[in-house]
């Protein structure tokens, strides 16, 4: 479980990178008059942003609990 852990904590900072990427992508597209791009862009924000939720909920509820009481 702790291996787990740390896979998911990688996995987040991975969905954070992303969130930061289009979310900067989505503001650029606004800026430059490409809305349709923008809306594409902001949907992937979206999942990404989901994806990272429940990255958190099997963290939280989940795997950090397991590891906690893992033996060693």
């Amino acid at each position: 479980m702790t291996r787990d852990v740390g896979i998911i904590i990688s996995a987040q900072k991975v969905e954070h990178y992303e969130i930061a990427a289009y979310g900067g992508l989505v503001q650029l597209a606004h800026t430059m008059g490409l809305e349709d791009v923008a809306g594409i862009l902001h949907e992937t924000l979206e999942e990404e942003k989901q994806a990272d939720v429940l990255l958190t909920e099997i963290a939280e509820h989940n795997i950090n609990w397991e590891a906690e009481h893992e033996e060693m």
